[in-house]
């Protein structure tokens, strides 16, 4: 992964470039999913994933920058974490966020996280943004809310957030 892009300073000191994912990235996103707890992976995913198929990260690193934007977070040459969201209605896209372990509880998600609402809204065609997690993952609810995410219902065993944009 090439690390050309805009480099963060975390309140902890640490450091990380964040650009837009490409195709190029396929092969460090899957050691940076691999770098993954299974239960990281478990609440990134709402399922076990020891791994995943090559259909699965072709489809996560193909993004076009339009209906599939992804933010990559760089330490060196390693992935520090992805923020993605793919548009699935008009007017509406879902939003996903995947930390490696090391990274979590640093302040990255939330940075992620507020990079990709503002390239949400300054796309124009927006209106919501839609966060599903496992009702579980208090992390995630908490990083969503402290991002103006509001409750919206539940898909058991998910909850919905979403954003007005």
């Amino acid at each position: 992964m090439a690390a050309t892009g805009d480099r963060i300073t975390l309140a902890d000191g640490g450091s990380v470039v964040v650009r837009d994912l490409t195709a190029a990235d396929r092969e460090g996103y899957i050691e940076a999913v691999g770098a993954m707890s299974d239960r990281s992976r478990y609440l990134r995913f709402a399922s076990p994933k020891p791994a995943l198929s090559d259909g699965e990260i072709d489809y996560l690193t193909r993004v076009d920058g339009v209906r599939h934007v992804a933010l990559v977070a760089l330490d060196g040459d390693h992935g520090a974490g992805v923020a993605r969201y793919v548009v699935f209605a008009p007017g509406r896209a879902e939003v996903a966020i995947g930390l490696v372990d090391a990274w979590q509880g640093r302040g990255l998600g939330r940075i992620l996280l507020a990079r990709l609402i503002e390239r949400a809204r300054a796309a124009g065609d927006l209106q919501t943004l839609e966060a599903m997690t496992l009702a579980g993952n208090t992390g995630a609810q908490r990083l969503l809310r402290a991002s103006g995410f509001t409750f919206d219902h539940h898909e058991s065993p998910l909850i919905v957030l979403t954003l007005a944009l």
